[in-house]
């Protein structure tokens, strides 16, 4: 499922985004009734992840302080910079952890890729848009470091409490590192409801972090601005 494509071969050349890639996603029109009904299922999964956020605090979620409270799923995705975009994520529930931290990631890559996926959940009777690739942002080697340093900064403690997520879609972003010497890691970046961020073994939650939501969203966002998939409940 990879797309093959050529070495990143740019010093600091900033963020290059594949223009092919950034397209908006039309959703199909469909009669009100099924709009709301399509709406009210995502509620109910939302839902369910808030829940699934609480239950992670009761005690058996394992050490808190260094992500092993969070559950990687399967199937994985083996991440390569080199080779670029999946032009979907359908299939895929994570990443292969090729770094065990903590941190997340490693100090000091090389480069670093952004693949930007529009929601897992789609309306109508085709899933329009279903995992597509919306966003493909190539990073020279300064802004690779900035985000892993930021990476490197995310709390990993359990998440605490209750939290009241926005409905999830299934929307994801996957960032790949590449370093000198070593295989490259990947993580897998849940961008919609209880927002989680991972590395195939261990993961940060975004609720109650600062370190999640003021410093690697904001770098993230900034050297791959999310893109409007034309979700018919998006910022809701």
């Amino acid at each position: 499922m990879r797309v093959e494509r050529g070495g990143i071969s740019g010093e600091d050349q900033g963020p290059v985004r594949d223009p092919v890639a950034e397209r908006p996603l039309r959703w199909p029109t469909l009669p009100r009734r099924s709009l709301w009904a399509a709406v009210a299922v995502a509620v109910v999964a939302a839902a369910v992840g808030a829940a699934l956020a609480v239950m992670a605090t009761d005690g058996s979620a394992g050490t808190g302080s260094t992500g092993t409270w969070f559950k990687p799923s399967s199937p994985k995705l083996n991440v390569s910079v080199a080779a670029g975009c999946p032009k979907s994520d359908t299939g895929y529930a994570d990443v292969v952890n090729t770094f065990p931290g903590p941190p997340l990631v490693p100090a000091d890559p090389s480069a670093g890729l952004i693949c930007r996926y529009g929601p897992g959940m789609g309306l109508g009777p085709n899933g329009s848009g279903r995992g597509l690739l919306v966003s493909s942002t190539r990073l020279g080697g300064t802004e690779a470091q900035q985000l892993a340093t930021v990476i490197q900064r995310i709390d990993l403690a359990a998440p605490s409490g209750v939290f009241h997520c926005p409905i999830d879609f299934g929307a994801v972003a996957v960032i790949g590192f590449s370093y000198p010497g070593r295989v490259d890691v990947g993580l897998w970046y849940r961008t919609g409801g209880c927002q989680t961020l991972d590395n195939g073994r261990i993961g940060a939650f975004e609720g109650g972090n600062p370190s999640f939501y003021g410093g690697f969203e904001s770098v993230i966002d900034r050297l791959s601005p999310p893109v409007n998939t034309g979700n018919p409940c998006q910022g809701c």
